[in-house]
C-alpha cells in the first residue's frame, strides 16, 4: 500500500471523518474535509507512530501538512 493510501485510511480512522478513504484526493487540502489543527495534532502523533518517524517543530508546518500529497513527502524525507 501507498503512503498516500495509508494515509487516506489513518485520516478516516483516526480523526472519525465520516468519508470513505477513496474519497480523499491526494492534492485537496485537508480543511475541504473537515481536518482543522487540533485534528492536525492527532494525526501527526498517528503518522510518528505507523511510519516510526520523527517529526521536529521546523517540519510541522501550513505547507507540510496541507494535503496527503504533503504528507507522504514529509513522511519519505523523514524515511530517507
Amino acid at each position: 500500500m501507498s503512503i498516500e493510501n495509508s494515509l487516506k485510511e489513518m485520516i478516516v480512522e483516526r480523526l472519525f471523518l465520516d468519508l470513505d478513504p477513496s474519497e480523499i484526493e491526494d492534492e485537496v487540502e485537508l480543511v475541504e474535509y473537515g481536518v482543522d489543527s487540533f485534528l492536525l495534532l492527532e494525526l501527526i502523533v498517528a503518522m510518528e507512530e505507523q511510519f516510526e518517524i520523527k517529526f521536529e517543530q521546523a517540519d510541522i508546518t501550513t505547507e507540510t501538512l496541507k494535503s496527503v500529497q504533503a504528507l507522504a513527502d514529509l513522511i519519505r524525507s523523514k524515511q530517507a
